[in-house]
């Protein structure tokens, strides 16, 4: 109750970014061109954008800005599968379920990284509560020493395909699951022949009705690889992410933000990060060894391959081919890491050091999610469009590049004069088939080209000044057409930024 109240509370806090503009726009699709034309110009599957319309026949309100209350919503539904994840899993260890299901939940609840997705319109958080609801499928079969009850493996296979038809990615997390089970069979079941044709027969009908995004995927790919806007993963900055996602490094990022730019909070911000990272590796290694003293090989085998494996292959992947190595894909992984994190802790046979270290994460958490509510402001459009509609008169335009900066822009639109001001620059969105020009790898978004130019010059006829609004400009205007052309007329007079949101003035010469 105290987190879902926190997250009601910031739910209208920060205005909607780009990403939640996307959300935004779908929502008003037809359930037909989610399934059917939004697979094409979209890198999410369409089954989040289809349960954020649902969600509308009911949340739906004036302001247009409902979008996140279903992220709340499912992040509930998060809590309640971790929950009992962790409880059977800790009682199967002979640990104390109820306590470590416990500080399982005020991990999940109060772990900033999730409270920010859980109050942002976008797939992630269906996402992890598919991934969560297949662990307990998955928990449900391994601990059962008949080889799981139709309900664990129908369970399973709903929280599996779930986790495939959330994300893109999704499907690898799938594969990390069966991989699990694969190895269950294997070192614990010895090749029993039961366990492989339910085994079979479940990776048979996921595999079935995941045909179609198998073929939204492979179409994709061609735009993947062409898209440059991710920087392809090093070794350290593999290292730094590890520690960001699985060292609590989130809960300390944005306290320098939040806080000051102080010495004294730098150096202890640092410190803080450093001993949660240490400490949270020495209690993984502990509820690890612990496991596997217990002989419960299978489930150290999930553990270790549901954590940290998908890191693993995503970096090689994206070394090799598209750059798919994006913090928020790896962070399903934090479900099951929680949960041997709140079983190891379990494992330390003093009470007063266990309740010592609970609160020592919970102190770290209030920390971290504090400053995320403070500093994680990313995109403030209800800020920069309410500049635009002071500063811009009858006569001016405003040139949004590239086009997609239309979609949350408009959410904050109330003045039609203002909106007839506002043209996306080089067309529309969605511009699909435009060009061969999509830099981001989005075939609706694309770049400019030096044909382009006379766009701008139709568009700038007869205007007094240009307010240009960009975001990543050298990616989608690697030759400076845009700045090129505008000066032949106009001359820049100054520039905003908003982040990474810039506002340059061109006057008339």
């Amino acid at each position: 109750m105290i987190s879902l109240s926190i997250k009601i509370i910031n739910e209208g806090a920060l205005p909607y970014w780009l990403d939640e503009g996307y959300t935004a726009w779908f929502a008003k699709l037809s359930f037909h061109e989610i399934w059917f034309w939004l697979p094409e110009v979209e890198a999410h599957p369409p089954l989040y954008y289809s349960l954020v319309k649902l969600w509308g026949m009911i949340e739906a309100d004036e302001t247009g800005l409902w979008h996140r209350s279903l992220s709340i919503f499912i992040s509930f539904l998060l809590v309640v599968s971790s929950y009992f994840s962790t409880r059977i899993t800790a009682t199967y260890l002979n640990r104390e379920g109820d306590n470590a299901a416990l500080f399982n939940s005020i991990l999940i609840c109060f772990s900033p990284v999730l409270v920010w997705y859980s109050i942002e319109a976008r797939p992630y958080i269906l996402l992890f509560f598919a991934y969560s609801l297949a662990i307990f499928g998955l928990i449900s079969i391994l601990l059962n020493n008949d080889g799981g009850t139709k309900k664990g493996w129908m369970i399973f296979v709903i929280g599996v395909l779930l986790t495939n038809w959330s994300h893109h990615l999704g499907g690898i997390f799938t594969a990390v699951l069966f991989s699990s089970l694969t190895v269950h069979w294997a070192l614990q079941l010895k090749f029993r022949k039961d366990f492989f044709y339910r085994l079979l027969f479940c990776f048979i009908i996921v595999l079935a009705l995941s045909v179609p995004l198998i073929i939204q995927i492979v179409r994709q790919l061609v735009y993947w690889e062409a898209s440059n806007w991710v920087a392809e993963p090093t070794i350290t900055s593999f290292i730094q992410i590890m520690r960001r996602i699985f060292g609590f490094g989130y809960a300390d990022k944005l306290i320098d933000t939040a806080f000051g730019p102080s010495a004294i909070i730098h150096t202890g911000r640092l410190a803080l990060g450093l001993a949660t990272a240490i400490l949270s590796f020495a209690l993984i290694l502990h509820g690890l060894y612990k496991i596997i003293q217990l002989k419960a090989i299978s489930l150290a085998s999930f553990f270790l391959l549901s954590c940290f494996s998908v890191p693993v292959v995503s970096f090689l992947i994206s070394i090799m081919g598209p750059n798919i190595f994006l913090e928020r894909t790896l962070l399903p992984g934090l479900i099951p890491y929680f949960m041997l994190l709140s079983i190891a802790i379990e494992f330390i046979g003093r009470r007063f050091l266990r309740n010592a270290i609970k609160i020592f994460y919970v102190v770290v958490l209030a920390l971290g999610l504090t400053a995320i509510l403070r500093a994680g402001e990313k995109e403030p459009w209800d800020e920069i469009m309410a500049g635009l509609a002071e500063q811009t008169q009858k006569n001016d335009l405003v040139l949004m590049m590239p086009n997609d900066l239309y979609l949350p822009s408009s959410l904050y639109v109330s003045d039609p004069e203002l909106a007839a001001r506002i043209k996306s620059f080089p067309a529309e969105y969605p511009a699909t088939e435009y060009s061969d020009f999509y830099p981001d790898g989005f075939p609706a978004v694309p770049g400019v080209r030096a044909e382009d130019a006379q766009v701008i010059r139709d568009l700038i006829v007869d205007k007094d000044r240009v307010f240009l609004v960009t975001r990543q400009y050298d990616l989608f205007d690697p030759d400076d057409v845009t700045r090129e052309t505008l000066s032949e007329h106009f001359t820049s007079v100054g520039e905003e930024a908003w982040g990474n949101i810039y506002i340059e003035r061109f006057d008339r010469n």
